[in-house]
């Protein structure tokens, strides 16, 4: 009760309004601000997946068998494309602006764009190993997969303590809890620990330098809990896959089968 009467004032004090067509939101949960229906609606599924090596159309963004060698990813699934102003506008407040819950509706791109893919391929495999419902347009896309049983955890992108201090909240962790949940997959936290506190990579421009940035930055405790899983690393944003690629060759240090990135967003 002190909560909503909490947030009724804020809503009259600083009304909350739709990051795309700037509509006032009145009496709402926070899961159902920040972007309305019929904005959200607008923002499309991004069509074709691309091998995050390459960056050459790829079946549910696997990367090709011949650019293994230069990536450790097996593959990056992008929700939506960067061109909507809507989606850039949600993702600059939630990092920059430290807005907590714009992580509702970014989980919502991200959670859309799996149920609604035109083509199911190795991706959906892992993220819908677990996923079935009795009734209702989920349990269309549960029949359309593969029924390959395969063990899948969620793993965030973690951010170094200084980081997380100055955010005060992991934006990575807070999408893979609602995409966990939705898909009934387990999610480890803590499988891998950032343990130098990097430049952030969108202050620099050259891959060359981002990959040296990022390098070793990462270091995974528990080798028991990642050994033969598929894991799906999920962050909000990749440029050149860099932290991505970096995570994934920590975690195939420790022995993960497979190892998979799922973004909101490509820049």
């Amino acid at each position: 009760m002190l909560t909503k009467i909490k947030n009724f004032i804020l809503d009259l004090l600083f009304p909350i309004k739709c990051l795309g067509c700037g509509e006032e939101f009145e009496n709402l949960e926070p899961k159902d601000k920040w972007i309305c229906k019929k904005c959200f609606d607008k923002i499309e599924i991004k069509k074709e997946q691309i091998c995050p090596a390459c960056e050459k159309s790829s079946e549910s963004g696997e990367t090709h068998y011949k650019c293994r060698k230069e990536i450790s990813l097996d593959g990056l699934w992008i929700a939506t494309e960067f061109n909507y102003e809507t989606t850039k506008e949600a993702i600059y407040k939630f990092k920059f602006n430290f807005i907590k819950d714009i992580h509702y509706p970014l989980s919502e791109i991200i959670i859309r764009s799996i149920l609604k893919a035109d083509e199911l391929g190795n991706f959906h495999d892992l993220i819908l190993s677990n996923f079935s419902q009795e009734s209702g347009e989920e349990e269309i896309y549960t029949d359309k997969r593969k029924n390959k049983k395969t063990e899948t955890i969620i793993v965030p992108v973690p951010l170094h303590k200084r980081r997380y201090n100055w955010r005060g909240f992991n934006q990575a962790f807070l999408l893979s809890k609602n995409i966990a949940s939705k898909f009934k997959l387990p999610i480890y936290e803590n499988a891998i620990i950032r343990k130098r506190n990097t430049k952030p990579q969108t202050k620099i421009k050259s891959m060359e330098d981002r990959k040296k940035n990022i390098k070793g930055a990462f270091f995974c405790p528990y080798h028991s809990l990642i050994n033969n899983k598929n894991i799906i690393v999920i962050d909000d944003v990749c440029t050149t896959s860099a932290t991505l690629n970096e995570c994934a060759i920590e975690l195939k240090r420790a022995g993960a089968k497979n190892v998979w990135g799922l973004v909101i967003t490509r820049r």
